[in-house]
């Protein structure tokens, strides 16, 4: 999607071109990724602290802001040697386009 953009402006732009500074960019942390759990890369430039509500049917993520989440804490302590660097919570559910529609028989 991102490459179909550039494009329209760089008609002469390669892939991998693309590639390469998608790469720069997350390494620099101008951009985030998001969850890998939905099949493919999402890329992300709010790196404001926040969480994700994802779509379960159109896979539509949205924002969700940090405010009025209680902070999460681990009850246990993790294994030797591990470390949290961030946690993120990923509510997931029917956005209201697709919960308005009517359900299939």
């Amino acid at each position: 999607m991102l490459f179909d953009r550039v494009r329209m402006d760089i008609p002469s732009i390669s892939l991998g071109t693309v590639y390469r500074n998608i790469r720069t960019f997350l390494d620099s942390g101008l951009i985030g990724e998001v969850s890998l759990h939905h099949g493919s890369l999402r890329l992300e430039a709010n790196n404001e602290p926040h969480h994700h509500f994802v779509c379960t049917q159109c896979r539509t993520m949205f924002d969700l802001p940090t405010e009025g989440l209680d902070e999460i804490q681990l009850r246990r302590p993790l294994p030797k040697g591990f470390r949290v660097n961030r946690f993120h919570v990923e509510a997931q559910g029917l956005c209201a386009v697709c919960a308005s529609k009517k359900p299939r028989r």
